[in-house]
C-alpha cells in the first residue's frame, strides 16, 4: 500500500481548487440566501413598519369637527324656541412644545435599531449558510474516508479468510475483521443520514424545498489557502509545548477586539435603542407639562344673534407623584438597564472573539501536527504492517489496529478543517469584517 496514495485524498487543502471554482460556489449560495431567506425579508418589513411609526409619531392629533343641536324642544318640536341652538365647532389638541419632537426622536431610534438588527440578521444567515456548507463538506469527506478504508478492510478480510482456510490464522481474526467492517458500515449510515438533515437545514436557509440536491461541495480556496500557510513544513513560534504555528493568516487579536465594538451590528442595535430610550426619558420628564385643547364653536339661533365660543382646556397633574413622576422613574430605570446590557454585551463579544481566535489557532496547530507527524507516520506504519502481514511476519490484529488508527486520524483531519472554517465564519459574523489577511 503506497503512503502517497493514502495521503492523496487528505491533503487536498494543500492543492486547493481554483478560486473561481470553490469560492464562487459558496459565495453564490450566500447571495441566494441573502436574497431569499424569509427571516431577512421579515427584517426588511420591520424596518418599513418602524419608518411608518416614525413618520406618524411627529404629527399632532387630528382636529375634531363637531356638529350639535342644543335645547331642541320635545313637546313642541321646532326651531322657534329661543333656547334652541345649532352649532358647529372645531377643536385641536396641542401637545406641550417639544413633546412631539421627542416622540419622533424615540421612533427614529427604533428605525436605526431595526436597520442594525437587519444587518445583524444578514450576518447571522451568512454564518449559518457557511457553517452548514462546511459541515456538508466534512460529511462528504468523511464518507469518502469510510469508503476507502472499507476497501482496505475488505482486502484484509479476504486475506484473513484465505489464511483461516489454510489454517495459518485463527477464526478470531476473521470475526474481528467482520466487526470492523460492520462498524464502518454503521458509520456510513450515520453520516448519510446526517447529510440528509444538513441538506434540509441548508435548503431552508435558501428557502428551497428540503430535498433540493447540493452536490460537489468543496473547501473554499480562501480556507485552503489559510490552512496551507506557511508553504512546506510548518514551523512553530517557539519550542515550548503548546506554541502556535507561525505565519498566522489571521489579523491580530488586538485589532479584532477593537473592530468588534465598532462594527458589530448587535452593538449598533443597543446604541440605537439607548438613544431612543433617552428620548423617551426626556419625554417622560415632560409628562407633567400640560397639553392644550383649543376649541372654536359657532352657534346660530333663529331670530337671535349668532355667537362664537372659544375655549382652552388644560389638564391638572394632581397625581403627578403617582403618575408622571413614576413614568419618568420607569424610563430612567429602563435606560440604566439598557446601558448595563450594552456594556455586558460588548464585554461578551470581546470574550467570544478571543475564544474563537484561540480555537482557530488551536485548529491550525493541530492540523500542522497531524499532517506533518501523525498522518504520515501512521500511514507508513500501516504500509509496513501490511507488507509484513503479506509475508506472515505480522499478526492480523496489529494491521487492523494500525488501519483503524489511520482512519481516525484522517477523519480528525477533516473535522479540524471543518471546525476551522466554522469558527472563522462565526468570527467574521461577530466582527462584521474579513478576518483573514
Amino acid at each position: 500500500m503506497n503512503v502517497l496514495g493514502i495521503l492523496a485524498s487528505i491533503t487536498f487543502i494543500g492543492m486547493g481548487a481554483p478560486q473561481d471554482a470553490s469560492n464562487q460556489g459558496l459565495d453564490a449560495l450566500v447571495a441566494e440566501a441573502l436574497a431569499e431567506n424569509p427571516r431577512i425579508v421579515a427584517g426588511a418589513e420591520r424596518i418599513r413598519a418602524a419608518e411608518a411609526r416614525a413618520t406618524s409619531s411627529g404629527t399632532r392629533p387630528d382636529p375634531v369637527l363637531s356638529l350639535a343641536l342644543r335645547n331642541f324642544p320635545v313637546a313642541e318640536p321646532g326651531f322657534e324656541d329661543f333656547m334652541t341652538m345649532k352649532s358647529i365647532g372645531l377643536s385641536q389638541s396641542l401637545p406641550y412644545p417639544g413633546k412631539l419632537s421627542l416622540a419622533q426622536d424615540a421612533a427614529r431610534g427604533e428605525v436605526r435599531a431595526a436597520t442594525a438588527a437587519l444587518q445583524e440578521l444578514r450576518l447571522s444567515v451568512v454564518r449559518e449558510v457557511r457553517q452548514t456548507y462546511h459541515e456538508l463538506v466534512f460529511v462528504d469527506r468523511a464518507l469518502a474516508v469510510v469508503a476507502r478504508h472499507a476497501g482496505v478492510l475488505s482486502a484484509l478480510v479476504g486475506t484473513a479468510d484465505v489464511r483461516y482456510a489454510v489454517g495459518t490464522a485463527g477464526q478470531e481474526d476473521v470475526l474481528q475483521a467482520q466487526v470492523e467492517t460492520a462498524a464502518l458500515a454503521d458509520e456510513a449510515v450515520r453520516l448519510t443520514e446526517r447529510r440528509r438533515v444538513l441538506l434540509s437545514i441548508f435548503n431552508c436557509l435558501l428557502d428551497c424545498p428540503p430535498a433540493t440536491p447540493l452536490d460537489d461541495v468543496a473547501v473554499p480556496y480562501r480556507i485552503a489557502s489559510a490552512l496551507t500557510r506557511p508553504v512546506g513544513r510548518p514551523s512553530f513560534v517557539s519550542l515550548d509545548p503548546g506554541a502556535r504555528v507561525a505565519d498566522s493568516p489571521l489579523r491580530p487579536l488586538d485589532e479584532l477586539l477593537d473592530v468588534v465594538v465598532v462594527n458589530s451590528p448587535t452593538i449598533h442595535v443597543h446604541e440605537a435603542r439607548i438613544e431612543a430610550q433617552r428620548a423617551r426619558l426626556e419625554l417622560a420628564q415632560k409628562a407633567h407639562l400640560p397639553d392644550f385643547d383649543i376649541a372654536l364653536t359657532y352657534a346660530q339661533r333663529d331670530n337671535r344673534t349668532d355667537m362664537i365660543s372659544l375655549s382652552l382646556a388644560v389638564p391638572l397633574p394632581l397625581s403627578r407623584g403617582a403618575r408622571q413622576d413614576a413614568w419618568a422613574a420607569e424610563a430612567q430605570a429602563e435606560l440604566a438597564g439598557l446601558a448595563a446590557e450594552h456594556r455586558a454585551h460588548a464585554n461578551g463579544l470581546q470574550a467570544r472573539v478571543a475564544q474563537l481566535y484561540a480555537d482557530l489557532e488551536k485548529d491550525r496547530s493541530s492540523l500542522a501536527l497531524l499532517t506533518t507527524g501523525m498522518l504520515p507516520q501512521e500511514s507508513a506504519a500501516l504500509q509496513a504492517a501490511t507488507a509484513s502481514f503479506g509475508v506472515a511476519s505480522t499478526d492480523f490484529q496489529t494491521v487492523l489496529a494500525t488501519q483503524t488508527a489511520l482512519f481516525q486520524y484522517e477523519t480528525s483531519y477533516h473535522r479540524l478543517v471543518t471546525d476551522f472554517a466554522k469558527n472563522l465564519a462565526e468570527l467574521e459574523q461577530l466582527v462584521a469584517d474579513e478576518v483573514l489577511r
